[in-house]
């Protein structure tokens, strides 16, 4: 996760690519077919949620966190964009 979260990073900081461009770069390195990451489920999730408006790290954080517990976070944004895949409580 860390070096997929570092991945976007660089390409929204550095290459300056949208949160959208970013996340079609990195699907198209995740398909290919020696790549491996953990929780393929999820990520393909978080990356479709920031075409949504959810960042990929706010993405992967709420969808890999545990059923049943409560997320909660100070960012507005977030608690809004967030609500539409879990529930997310503003603090």
């Amino acid at each position: 996760m860390t070096v997929l979260l570092e991945a976007a990073w660089v390409l929204e900081s550095v290459y300056e690519l949208s949160a959208a461009e970013a996340a079609r770069a990195l699907r198209g390195l995740l398909g290919l077919p020696k790549v491996q990451v953990e929780d393929a489920g999820a990520v393909a999730a978080a990356l479709e949620a920031t075409g949504r408006g959810l960042g990929l790290a706010d993405a992967l954080h709420l969808l890999r966190a545990p059923h049943g517990v409560e997320f909660a976070t100070f960012d507005r944004g977030f608690a809004r964009s967030g609500r539409r895949l879990r529930p997310v409580r503003l603090v």
